[in-house]
C-alpha cells in the first residue's frame, strides 16, 4: 500500500472487497446529471469486477457526458434497471442518496434488507446510504479513492482503467487548479500516467476543445452576467437559450470554472433551465469563509465546501428594474 496521508478506510475496504469477492452480479450506478469523475469511477470499477470472473453493468439514469464517451465501456450504460437481478449494488460519487436517481422507481435500492449496497464517495453531504459506506470527504475525487482501493486490494489497474480515473480526477481538480489538489493527488495522477493513462487526450477532451454551439451558448450565458451586492455572480440559461444555439444541457459542462475565474467575486452561481421541468444550480468559490455545500443544502442540494449544486422543479422568469432620472 503506497503511503497517502489521507485517512483510509481500511475496515470499510475490507468489508468491501469481501462484497465483491462473494457477488456474481453487480450493478455499479452513476449519480444523475453524472459527470467524469462518476463515470471513469464505474468504468473502471466495472473492468477490474470483471476481469475478476463477474458480471458487471454500469447504469445511470441519465445519459453519460460527451466529454466521457472516448472512454472504453462508455457505451454500454443501462438507462433502467432491475435491482433484483443483482447480488449486490454498487455506487459511486453519489453525494447523496438522492442523487442515485433510481430510488424513486425502486426504493428497495436504500432498504439494507432487500439490498446490499456499497457507497464509496468524497461529498460531505453524503448521507451515508449504505451497508458499507467508503466516504472520505477530504479525497479530490471518487476515482482517487478507487486507485486507493485498487491499490490496497492488489488488483492491477489497467491502461483503460488508469485514463477513466486519470479523466475522474483532472475533472474533478479543475484540471489541478482547485485547492483539493494536493501532493497525494499529484502523485497519483503520476502513477496512473505512468500505467498507461492516456492525459492528453483527457485534457483535450475536458478543457481544450468547444463546438461553435457550445461557444454561441456561453455567449449567452456571459451576457447575463451580474454581480448582486453580496459579491456573488449569478447568470442564467433558459430552455430557449438551448434551442436558439442548437445545444443541449451538456454543453454548459465546464462553464462554472471560467465564471468562478472573475477576481473580487464571493462566489460564483450559475442557474439553468435543464429541458426536463427543472432548474438547477451550480455554485463555486475560492473563499474559506464561504460554504456552498449548506446553502445548496437549504434547497435539497448539496456537495463541497466550494463546490455545490442543487436541482429544483420549476422555471426562470427573467425580471429587469427600470429608474428613470
Amino acid at each position: 500500500m503506497e503511503k497517502i496521508k489521507t485517512h483510509i478506510h481500511f475496515k470499510a475496504f475490507d468489508q468491501a472487497k469481501i462484497m465483491m469477492l462473494k457477488a456474481k452480479s453487480i450493478l455499479i450506478i452513476s449519480h444523475k446529471n453524472p459527470d467524469a469523475d462518476s463515470i471513469g469511477a464505474n468504468l473502471a470499477l466495472r473492468e477490474i469486477l470483471e476481469k475478476l470472473g463477474k458480471k458487471v453493468d454500469s447504469a445511470c439514469i441519465d445519459p453519460i457526458p460527451e466529454n466521457c464517451t472516448f472512454l472504453s465501456g462508455s457505451d454500454s450504460y443501462l438507462r433502467e434497471i432491475n435491482p433484483f437481478q443483482y447480488e449486490l449494488i454498487i455506487s459511486v460519487d453519489c453525494g447523496g442518496h438522492k442523487l442515485l436517481g433510481f430510488h424513486e422507481k425502486h426504493p428497495e435500492l436504500l432498504d439494507p434488507n432487500k439490498t446490499l449496497l456499497i457507497n464509496f464517495d468524497h461529498h460531505p453531504s453524503n448521507d451515508n446510504f449504505g451497508l458499507v459506506n467508503i466516504v472520505m470527504e477530504k479525497s479530490p475525487s471518487t476515482c482517487f479513492i478507487l486507485y486507493l482501493f485498487f491499490n490496497y486490494c492488489a488488483w492491477d489497474i489497467s491502461p483503460n482503467m488508469a485514463t477513466a480515473m486519470f479523466h475522474g480526477l483532472y475533472y474533478d481538480t479543475g484540471s489541478f487548479m482547485h485547492s483539493n489538489t494536493d501532493a497525494d493527488t499529484l502523485r497519483i495522477a503520476g502513477r496512473l500516467k505512468a500505467l498507461g493513462g492516456k492525459h492528453e487526450k483527457c485534457v483535450k477532451t475536458l478543457f481544450k476543445s468547444k463546438k461553435l454551439n457550445q461557444l454561441r451558448l456561453w455567449g449567452r450565458v456571459l451576457e447575463r452576467i451580474q454581480i448582486n451586492a453580496d459579491g456573488g455572480l449569478i447568470s442564467a440559461v433558459k430552455n430557449e437559450d438551448y434551442k436558439a444555439t442548437n445545444s443541449k444541457f451538456e454543453d454548459l459542462s465546464g462553464l462554472i470554472y471560467y465564471l468562478n475565474m472573475v477576481p473580487d467575486t464571493k462566489f460564483t452561481m450559475l442557474i439553468t433551465e435543464d429541458m426536463k421541468g427543472n432548474i438547477k444550480g451550480s455554485l463555486r468559490t475560492e473563499r474559506e469563509d464561504i460554504n456552498l455545500s449548506k446553502i445548496a443544502g437549504f434547497l435539497g442540494g448539496g456537495g463541497h465546501k466550494k463546490a455545490a449544486g442543487f436541482t429544483i422543479p420549476g422555471r426562470l422568469e427573467e425580471k429587469r428594474n427600470w429608474t428613470v432620472m
